[in-house]
């Protein structure tokens, strides 16, 4: 797998590799005897970012970050091999060279460009360098770009996430946008390896991966790392978010949501749909949401009733920068209460091109939600009753399902012999539970009342049956 790595040997890949690489273009074909001194001298006084592939140079550039006065960085010689281009190297050795330049203080990176070469001269607008004539060389144009803080970070929380982790940032870095873009990915003190790949991307990705790796599980003391440790590293202007068992499969996903938030500034959310797949093969494909999960369309209401958001899927223009603490530490889903916090405000974004994927799997929270009920009340009906009565109290919704996962959950914790956890339910929220308990006494009433139907209804059937049997015997005898 290709990575960009930064190189402090010259001898690494050799002279030849250089040449190999900056040959392609036209106007390096004929230097020569210059070549050598001129690979020297961006050794000597810049930094090299390569892409490297199994230990071939696949691609390089160079950048210099020295003018500590005029806080300019110049940046050159990028070119990537033609087996790699159209996958966004170019684009990724950019991002890398700005978050570089930029924590070294610089404010503007400089460069130039054949005006030949419509490729390159495409990816730089792209990535937004102004484009002017260059006063000393009519064969070139001059190239500058503003070092900008990010606009958007990329938020990612990881646990033993080891068989797909490489699938999720791998989506990151494909991203193709016009802005800057930071990428952080948080570990919980993983046993299965899942921290050693994301370190590996953070060394070979300087500046545009930041882990944040934790020694001991925070998630089992209580702590809710995402606002602990990840909210109160976000520069950017946006946020979009991805478990790290999850990934993107469009280079324009965060492109087309950060267009539609910038071209609707009343509005703090905009989502799209993905792909649910269940890893074992158990279950087909499908697409959430679709038109039938929500009838009512995408609005605040709706999304008061249900969560039809799905994580991988959200981009915000980030709100609680600072108010990390608006979104409570006790309840679950808290993904459902912090997009409730964006859309309450404005309308909600959608766009309707499935542009990730959702796997559901056995270390999932949601993966048995459906087969092993109890497994799943057990574990989080307490939470996911803190989050109705938190919404009630923000939002002034009181949702009709927090009775049945009242009733639910208590059962649940009756039938694993835990009374005092059933009591406690009881006691925290009676407002469900005495509701759940009616619920239960009138739905046992009903099953009851059923089964006295049911044998009243066999004991007609069977008179009926003897009654025509005895007509039919008299009629044959």
């Amino acid at each position: 797998m290709a990575k960009i790595i930064i190189v402090d040997d010259l001898a690494r890949y050799g002279f030849e590799e250089y040449e190999r690489m900056l040959c392609q273009m036209p106007h390096f074909a004929k230097r020569g005897e210059e070549f050598r001194p001129y690979i020297e001298k961006l050794f000597k006084h810049g930094t090299i970012l390569a892409i490297d592939e199994g230990g071939r140079l696949m691609g390089f550039m160079a950048f210099y970050a020295n003018d500590q006065e005029g806080k300019v960085a110049y940046w050159s010689s990028l070119a990537v091999d033609p087996s790699l281009k159209g996958q966004g190297w170019g684009l990724r050795l950019l991002n890398c060279a700005r978050a570089m330049s930029a924590e070294a203080g610089m404010k503007v990176a400089r460069g130039t460009v054949v005006k030949t070469n419509a490729g390159p001269l495409a990816m730089y607008r792209w990535f937004g360098f102004e484009i002017t004539e260059s006063p000393t060389d009519p064969l070139r144009y001059n190239l500058e770009v503003k070092l900008t803080p990010p606009r958007l970070s990329i938020v990612c929380l990881a646990y033993n996430a080891a068989p797909y982790i490489r699938a999720a940032i791998d989506g990151f870095l494909m991203q193709k946008t016009n802005f800057p873009v930071e990428i952080l990915v948080h570990d919980d003190a993983s046993t299965d390896g899942t921290a050693d790949i994301i370190r590996e991307y953070a060394e070979s990705y300087p500046g545009t991966v930041r882990a944040v790796l934790q020694k001991e599980n925070q998630l089992s003391k209580g702590v809710m790392v995402s606002s602990e440790f990840l909210w109160p590293l976000i520069r950017g202007e946006y946020v979009a978010v991805c478990e790290g068992d999850d990934y993107w499969t469009d280079m324009h996903k965060l492109q087309k949501q950060v267009d539609w938030l910038d071209a609707h500034p009343e509005s703090s959310i905009c989502f799209h749909p993905v792909v649910v797949h269940f890893e074992d093969g158990s279950r087909k494909d499908s697409i959430y949401p679709s038109d039938k999960d929500c009838p009512g369309g995408y609005t605040f209401g709706e999304l008061l009733r249900h969560n039809f958001i799905q994580t991988n899927s959200v981009v915000f223009r980030w709100k609680l920068n600072g108010r990390e603490g608006d979104v409570p530490t006790d309840i679950a889903p808290r993904d459902w209460f912090t997009n409730l916090l964006h859309a309450e405000k404005g309308p909600i974004g959608f766009v309707p091109e499935a542009m990730g994927v959702y796997r559901r799997h056995p270390g999932g929270v949601w993966w048995n939600s459906a087969d092993a009920p109890d497994a799943f009340y057990l574990r989080n009906g307490f939470r996911h009753l803190a989050f109705y009565k938190a919404v009630k109290n923000r939002f002034g919704y009181d949702n009709p399902c927090a009775v049945d996962l009242a009733a639910n959950t208590i059962a649940a914790e009756l039938r694993a012999g835990h009374v005092d956890r059933a009591v406690e339910t009881l006691k925290a929220y009676p407002d469900y539970a005495c509701k759940a308990l009616g619920v239960i006494a009138e739905r046992d009433r009903l099953e009851r009342e059923l089964a006295r139907s049911r044998r009243r209804l066999k004991r007609v059937i069977w008179a009926a049956a003897i009654a025509v049997a005895l007509v039919l015997l008299a009629l044959f005898a």
